[in-house]
């Protein structure tokens, strides 16, 4: 199974090894069951689809007591959501017998749940609550809670304290705490006004930017609820006029005007045929109006006056629970139309013949109004830091992390990264996360909404390495500040730390970035006389872990074709297989100096070399990249053909190719 599961990458192997390994499901052999739901959750990465036919089979062998398997859950429930949700209750009741790993996956598995059918777990919240002082669990708790929250807040009404608690003791959730408690102050009258005196207490401690959009949102959703608690407070919201976050002035601002509103006017409730100037419209799920509510404002009828808002909306509510938490939730009478005056409304906008007014962001709103200096900032940087091609989210064993892939701007013949990336595992992602998006709006036509898929894409990135920051928190950096002279000097660091720049270097003439192989294509003749990386000469060579119990001894080494050689004292000859090295990196004192010493990086082993005298390594260091490039092409292309082999498809190709 180990040897078949390898290749989870392959179609037609899955589809034969797949129905095999589901049968030892029913083996009551512990061993071997935990080792096929480690062996299928490694499936279900591409073969989600295939892996879900036996979702009825997986979730009996969870309820018999093989918790391993419930890693594989969340990968393949959205394919075959029904089992799952059936026997719901009693996953539920698994989770306390299950290890952290397991706890994990089934609560991955109840947020889903959360999102489309919140209902079936609110027995459970209790349970769920025993669970909040597991820093592992938490996010994932607190994430379900606000899905569940949006569709019925009174579920969690009695939880108001312990939700406090949290965000008291651990800042970082306050997002999630303050979406729940919103959305249970849209309950009743009493609540509302407990609700937004919390709020506002919490815009004079908090320092976060983020956290203060998340509140300004949900402030800004019970305003339009009830108005007089808006107009309490306004004084102490518009404090944060000056605030250094665009999101929060906008958001201060829309508070703002909506005060204006419902001080200076009266709510229109009917409008007579004959009136001239302004009609009552009713959008449902405008961007400029939270979710939970239905706004009610006049617009012109006239085309040329006629403008949309630009707001910050929220992604977590759509316009069906829109309408469903209008007619669930109970609100105050003064503060909304009666159903009467909402009928006659609704029905006299249908027939005004007025367009929909288009949707927009705040994102899209924000790159508009820079989009020209958002273009120049990243035409300067290009040149001076390379841009990742794409970037991923690896889960590694502590922790999750960015992973960011560099290619070859050029990608010639000889390219040394021509089948695979330069990837660096960065620490510094959130200021490669707003370079890569503001390059994405820089390359486009226009400004670009969240909507897009790339922007949603580093997003999803964003999502799965800050869970509990939420959108706000995505929404704050791609619109905050430029990074500044001191974030890009580190993120050059880090690229020198990976020594990027012993391969690639920046070509002027056609502005990007290339390895130094296609930037200088008429070195070949040099370093590839025959086809092959040749280079010979003298190297003082260190060699061990402990180097400070090595001398430096100088020895004749010769690169050529697939191994580097030397001849040690007792005249017995030495080699290094090219395939063997991990890595090549020069040695520099500072980044300006020029290298004169290169480390050769094995699994086991590292090599240091000096140059003789003044004699420069960069030859040395070029040559080696080229063979090792060159090497792990050819070891492709032998991988390539021995799985060709072993799944019965004969090609002429590989009949003519060395093994």
């Amino acid at each position: 199974m180990s040897c078949l599961f390898m290749h989870y990458g392959k179609e037609k192997v899955m589809t034969l090894a797949i129905p095999v390994a589901v049968k030892f499901l029913t083996c009551d052999h512990k061993e071997l069951s935990h080792n096929v739901a480690s062996y299928l959750s490694l499936a279900a990465i591409d073969n989600a689809d295939m892996l879900a036919k036996y979702m009825d089979l997986i979730v009996s062998s969870i309820l018999k007591g093989k918790c391993a398997l419930a890693r594989v859950l969340p990968q393949i429930f959205t394919q075959n959501s029904d089992p799952v949700i059936q026997h719901v209750d009693e996953l539920v009741a698994m989770v306390e017998q299950c290890g952290v790993s397991e706890r994990v996956s089934l609560l991955q598995v109840f947020g889903m749940i959360a999102k489309s059918k919140p209902r079936v777990l609110e027995k459970h919240i209790s349970l769920f609550c025993k669970y909040i002082s597991v820093s592992t669990l938490l996010p994932l708790i607190l994430t379900m809670f606000v899905d569940m929250a949006t569709a019925n807040p009174v579920v969690f009404v009695d939880h108001v304290t312990s939700l406090k608690e949290i965000a008291e003791q651990q800042p970082v959730y306050i997002h999630q705490v303050v979406q729940i408690i919103g959305a249970i102050g849209t309950v009743s009258q009493v609540h509302a006004v407990k609700t937004m005196n919390y709020l506002v207490s919490l815009l004079c401690t908090l320092s976060d930017q983020s956290a203060l959009v998340v509140i300004l949102q949900e402030i800004k959703a019970l305003g339009l609820l009830h108005h007089n608690l808006l107009a309490d407070n306004i004084t102490e919201i518009s404090k944060l006029s000056q605030c250094g976050s665009s999101a929060v002035r906008i958001l201060v601002h829309q508070l703002k005007d909506d005060h204006k509103k419902y001080c200076g006017q009266k709510e229109m409730r009917s409008v007579s045929s004959q009136t001239e100037g302004t009609v009552t419209i009713i959008t449902v799920g405008n961007p400029a109006y939270p979710s939970n509510v239905v706004g009610v404002r006049q617009q012109q009828q006239s085309n040329s006056t006629r403008s949309s808002q630009q707001s910050l909306s929220k992604a977590s509510r759509n316009s069906s629970s829109n309408v469903r938490a209008l007619n669930d939730r109970p609100v105050s009478p003064a503060s909304t139309l009666d159903r009467a005056s909402l009928n006659s409304a609704l029905t006299l906008s249908s027939h005004s013949g007025l367009p929909p007014e288009p949707v927009r962001d705040g994102v899209q709103h924000f790159c508009e109004k820079h989009l020209s200096t958002i273009r120049n900032f990243i035409s300067s940087l290009s040149a001076r830091i390379p841009l990742p091609a794409k970037c991923s989210i690896v889960d590694g064993r502590h922790k999750r992390y960015v992973r960011l892939n560099f290619q070859c701007g050029i990608n010639g013949k000889h390219c040394l990264y021509g089948k695979q990336f330069f990837t660096l595992n960065t620490k510094l992602p959130k200021t490669w996360i707003h370079l890569m998006f503001l390059a994405v709006q820089a390359q486009s036509q226009s400004a670009l909404s969240q909507q897009d898929y790339n922007v949603s894409s580093l997003k999803a990135c964003w999502d799965a390495l800050y869970p509990e920051k939420g959108n706000s928190g995505y929404l704050t950096l791609v619109t905050s500040s430029f990074p500044v002279a001191k974030d890009q000097d580190a993120l050059l660091q880090e690229m020198h730390n990976v020594r990027y720049f012993d391969v690639f270097e920046f070509n002027a003439v056609k502005k990007y970035w290339a390895c130094f192989m296609c930037n200088h294509p008429e070195k070949m003749s040099e370093l590839m006389p025959d086809g092959n990386p040749v280079i010979a000469g003298q190297l003082k060579e260190k060699k061990g872990r402990w180097k400070f119990l090595k001398r430096w001894k100088t020895r004749y080494f010769t690169l050529s074709g697939t191994q580097i050689s030397y001849n040690k004292s007792d005249s017995r000859k030495e080699t290094l297989p090219v395939r063997e090295i991990q890595s090549v990196k020069a040695v520099r004192k500072g980044i300006r100096d020029i290298p004169k010493a290169f480390e050769i990086f094995t699994s086991d082993q590292n090599y240091v070399f000096k140059a003789k005298g003044q004699q420069n390594i960069e030859p040395w260091v070029q040559c080696i990249h080229l063979a090792v490039a060159k090497a792990n092409d050819e070891g492709a292309e032998e991988h390539q053909v021995v799985e060709d082999m072993m799944l019965h498809r004969p090609r002429a190709a590989v009949r003519d190719t060395k093994l």
